[in-house]
Order: C-alpha cells, then structure tokens, then sequence
C-alpha cells in the first residue's frame, strides 16, 4: 500500500528573513534530523516581476508567517528540485495552491508523489529569475539565478552545503562523514550519490562561479554565503 502523503506539519523555523528587494526566506528544522546536528533546510522566496510568489523547496510554517508571505504576493510556483526535498512538498502545494515544476530527471519520481505541472523549461520568463540546468546533477538539480537589479543571487539545492560543525556527539558523526566544516562544501557522500561525474560536477562550479553579478550564494543548508561567494564555489570545485 502507498504510504499516505505527509500533512501540513508546522515544525520548529525562525522567522521570515529577507534577502534582497525581491528575495526572502524561511530557515527552518529538516524532520526526522536530530537537533544536535544543526543541520536546518532553507525555503527561499522570490517575488516575481507581476507580484506573484515563486518558492524554492517547501516548509510549512505557523499562521503568522504564512499571512507576512501572502502580504509579499500571490503564492504561485514551487520548484521541487528532487525526490529527495520535497518532504513538505505535496502539503505545501496543496495549502498554498500552487503550481509544481521539476526537471525532467526529477519528473518521474516527484510526479509519483504530488502533481505536477510542467517541468522547469516551461515555467514563463521572468526578470526577476532564471534556470540554470546543471548537467552534472544526476538527480536533476539546477540553480535558480534570482536577478535583483544588478545583484545575482544563486539558490541552490545540494550541490553546495554551508552548515558549521555542532558540539557533542550528534555533532561529532555529522563531522565526520563530512555534512558539516568551517567552509563552505559537497559532502562526499552527496557527490556520490547525486553528483559521480567530477568532470561535469568541476565545470557546473565553476559555471556558477562565473555568474554575472554573482553577489551572494543561498544553500538549502547552512548560511547565506557573501563573503567572495565565487571564491567559495571555485574552492569546492578545486577540492573535487
């Protein structure tokens, strides 16, 4: 029997932040992750250029936050990126009413669990973003390029993790098998599983690295990185 779609559970997140004129975003525990690990997922916002709200990855939150995002826009679109971050997708959608797009690698697997949309070649041309396939990506991830005027914001899934080490035992495993470091990182595992080709996984960095006006990288995990954001892509590349 189908295990039954996960409802709308509001867990432990911090306040809605913003990032840009046209950017904010919800950090916010991942469920089933020990809090020792301090390992949160970031859901980010981009409003488009007709008021309408685009969502990048899903996490439900409380009504008072829910009622400071419909004050931004219309809510619209979710990108789910993979099978694999869309815990919260198919309550997410369904209590905000939104329109679903996935790759075309993702498709598949995403369309099994919550409706879909359309891919993301389909999603309607909007200043305020653009998708940058990553071929590297086994599992169909991309990066979303949030344009706010000349500033570029790069909204990424797992192709880069930001999350410092924790204390205590908890801690301790998330350090050793890598998710967690003083810098910027793919974790090993991660690259295996989602990203084996590090010819490919090297040029989609460096790629990224090279993005016009690049002023600022947002990971689903760990800190919005601002301190030489290319830099750091480009170091990760280098540590492939």
């Amino acid at each position: 029997m189908a295990k039954p779609p996960r409802p709308y559970l509001v867990t432990r997140h911090d306040p809605l932040e913003q990032i840009d004129d046209n950017l904010w975003e919800v950090d916010g525990d991942v469920p089933g992750f020990p809090a020792g690990a301090n390992f949160h997922r970031r859901m980010s916002i981009v409003r488009l250029s007709d008021g309408r709200l685009l969502f990048h990855n899903a996490v439900p939150v409380d009504e008072a936050t829910l009622a400071r995002i419909r004050a931004l826009g219309t809510p619209a679109v979710l990108i789910l990126q993979n099978h694999l971050h869309m815990i919260d997708g198919d309550a997410f959608r369904e209590r905000l009413g939104l329109s679903v797009y996935v790759s075309q690698k993702a498709h598949a697997e995403v369309s099994a669990r919550t409706t879909v949309a359309g891919t993301l070649d389909a999603l309607a041309p909007d200043p305020a973003f653009s998708v940058l396939p990553l071929p590297s990506s086994r599992l169909g991830e991309s990066a979303l390029v949030v344009h706010s005027g000349p500033r570029a914001s790069l909204v990424l899934c797992d192709i880069v993790t930001n999350v410092p080490n924790a204390p205590g035992l908890v801690g301790l495993l998330f350090r050793l098998f890598g998710f967690t470091g003083p810098a910027p990182r793919l974790p090993a595992v991660v690259r295996l599983r989602a990203f084996p080709d590090k010819a490919l996984l090297r040029a989609d960095l460096e790629r990224l690295a090279a993005t016009p006006g690049l002023f600022r990288v947002v990971p689903s995990h760990g800190p919005v990185i601002t301190d030489d954001p290319a830099g750091a892509l480009r170091r990760i590349a280098s540590a492939v």
